[in-house]
């Protein structure tokens, strides 16, 4: 059995839900607390931070942490379908678009979850517009950019789906889920995501949600 730990609004947690769903992979989601420490997780990693991926299939309970290293596991695990590219430098070009967008998009997102998540739920106190107000046109002028890198060939990495469209995909749903996006701004970009929403492996994460914290309307709808 494969078990992935996950928090509702970490983006590199949904990225890896996103991969074993596209491999059609058979796995038990167990959500850790959003803003605090959990038990579980410490027990797993001693940084206490998700994913992490627990594979019992042959009964030696592997621990997998590090969202790059899980999704490397899963293409050596489950190569089917594919999610980086046959030739080695189309590998390492995905790998590089994927770390990027880690480095560029995780930072915005934190923020953005700070002040409109962890704030509210932790009673930290009223979110700050003015950070707010960045963090919100850096998520719009990444989007455009995502939108333009993918009109060419359909995709972020080139003309099939790969890890890097499902890592910026995780980062963008929970924008998303906090109505932090303005996908009028950037056509372009509001397609690509589209045809990722509309995915079967993106459903699930319709389906998230947090107690006192609700997603807009338009989260579910698939023809946003």
């Amino acid at each position: 059995m494969l078990i992935v730990h996950t928090r509702t609004l970490d983006p590199l947690s949904r990225a890896v839900r996103l991969a074993l769903g596209e491999k059609r992979a058979v796995f038990h989601v167990r959500e850790a607390l959003p803003f605090e420490e959990d038990t579980t997780i410490l027990a797993l990693s001693q940084d206490g931070t998700t994913p992490i991926l627990v594979d019992d299939s042959w009964g030696h309970g592997a621990t997998i942490s590090e969202a790059l290293s899980i999704f490397e596991y899963l293409e050596d695990l489950l190569p089917t379908p594919p999610l980086l590219p046959g030739g080695p430098l189309e590998r390492a070009a995905v790998r590089t678009l994927t770390i990027r967008a880690i480095r560029s998009l995780g930072p915005i997102v934190e923020r953005i979850v700070t002040e409109k998540a962890r704030k509210l739920m932790t009673r930290g106190g009223a979110p700050d517009p003015s950070i707010l107000r960045q963090a919100h046109g850096e998520a719009n002028q990444a989007l455009d950019q995502i939108g333009r890198a993918a009109e060419g060939e359909g995709w972020i990495g080139g003309k099939k789906l790969s890890m890097a469209d499902l890592v910026v995909a995780a980062h963008f749903s929970v924008l998303d889920y906090l109505d932090a996006v303005n996908w009028a701004s950037a056509p372009a970009g509001k397609d690509w995501y589209a045809r990722l929403k509309q995915r079967p492996a993106f459903r699930p994460l319709l389906l998230d949600g947090l107690a006192g914290l609700s997603a807009p309307p338009h989260y579910t709808d698939l023809d946003f």
